[in-house]
């Protein structure tokens, strides 16, 4: 991993920026041949549903699939397995703005707009897909300049919005193409509404959802989409994208392959540890030290901390536990294959993981798991994070 950072010590955000990609082609998005090979057969044979449900991690390529599936279908060039990058359509997918693509996505109240709809950040969206299609929730609240507790919802108004689009006339393709980024995120107003159009389709209308937690969608919109299955990466890819594209010697990018699992956009992140993952893992560590030593009066001071976090950053904070938890659970078997952790996590586990056994396991994992539900569901942080110390405190140490 040193040699990792050594050969890429650069800042990850930056470095995007000024290196923006225009292309949006299924020759770059990594990976997933099989899947490219049946996106381009359903729209050679003329087979196209009219939803279709990207289910995945958007670091393993779901948003980036959909892109270069637009651009194929928008292509009026000569393309064979791939659009040809060269026709008219496809020089304005390469900088998405091809006036027969639309997109819906979560947005931020804020003082200024306290009925927010899509449209009004369309160019941080842009901005964002051209800089790395390969995104997430983190990094579009970034791009937005979201404040701390700001939460990305799709309101009940896009619904009109996606209407107004719906209404309009195909301006040069022969297909009207929506990408609703993150269903998952929309209010039930919203969803019932989409619901209706999905049922009474638009002719040559096609939407495209990329979701991450299908599973939270309605299930009558998920039972009128085709879905579309979108594994995490393999091993394999990453470690060849890492050595072509970042120039990493092969065995520090095995190295990160293994630990990113499966996600392209970990792996970036593992280039350069992001000041969340950093502070992530700081903040694992003080708890499990306060925990074991049991000094209310500094576990409360944590807490208060925690509870200050915005919505995200604690989701953020207790799937990062969770997955700790399960790497020092593991590493105590001393099965290193299947452990995925980054140099600084395995510093701290070496002394950890005999902590995590066959003792513990199922209840430190359950009240992690209760902690991320009930954060979710808008609960007391303070409440729940003070609960949460106590039930590790008496798992860690009996």
């Amino acid at each position: 991993m040193k040699e990792a950072s050594a050969l890429c010590g650069w800042n990850l955000k930056s470095k995007i920026i000024k290196s923006k990609i225009d292309k949006v082609f299924f020759k770059d998005v990594i990976g997933h041949e099989e899947i490219k090979q049946r996106l381009v057969s359903s729209l050679q044979s003329g087979r196209i549903s009219h939803a279709q449900l990207f289910a995945g991690d958007t670091g393993a390529g779901s948003l980036a699939l959909a892109l270069a599936f637009t651009q194929y279908l928008f292509c009026t060039g000569d393309k064979h397995e791939d659009a040809c990058g060269v026709c008219p359509e496809c020089r304005k997918m390469q900088k998405l703005i091809h006036p027969d693509l639309h997109f819906v996505f979560p947005v931020v109240k804020s003082a200024k707009m306290k009925t927010p709809i899509s449209d009004e950040y369309i160019n941080e969206w842009r901005n964002l897909l051209l800089e790395n299609p390969y995104i997430d929730l983190e990094e579009w609240l970034g791009a937005m300049g979201a404040d701390e507790n700001a939460q990305a919802l799709i309101y009940t108004e896009e619904s009109g919005n996606i209407l107004r689009k719906l209404n309009l006339k195909s301006f040069e393709s022969e297909y009207k193409v929506m990408i609703i980024w993150l269903p998952e995120k929309m209010k039930t107003e919203c969803s019932n509404k989409l619901l209706k159009i999905l049922e009474e389709p638009y002719p040559n209308t096609l939407f495209l959802l990329v979701a991450e937690h299908a599973e939270e969608i309605i299930n009558t919109i998920l039972s009128r989409t085709q879905r579309i299955n979108i594994p995490p990466l393999t091993q394999k890819d990453i470690t060849e994208q890492l050595v072509q594209q970042k120039r990493l010697v092969r065995e520090s990018a095995e190295e990160v392959a293994h630990v990113a699992s499966g996600s392209w956009l970990k792996a970036l992140r593992m280039l350069n540890e992001t000041d969340e993952s950093v502070y992530n893992q700081e903040k694992f560590m003080q708890m499990m030290r306060l925990c074991w030593e049991r000094k209310m009066l500094p576990v409360n001071e944590f807490v208060n901390e925690l509870a200050s976090l915005g919505r995200e950053k604690q989701k953020s904070f207790l799937l990062h536990c969770i997955r700790m938890i399960r790497e020092n659970f593991v590493r105590n078997f001393g099965i290193e294959k299947i452990v995925y952790m980054t140099e600084r996590e395995k510093t701290f586990s070496t002394k950890f993981s005999p902590f995590v056994h066959e003792g513990n396991i199922i209840p430190l994992f359950e009240e992690f798991e209760r902690a991320y539900s009930d954060i979710i569901r808008n609960g007391n942080g303070k409440i729940i994070f003070t609960d949460l110390c106590i039930k590790v405190m008496q798992n860690i140490r009996p």
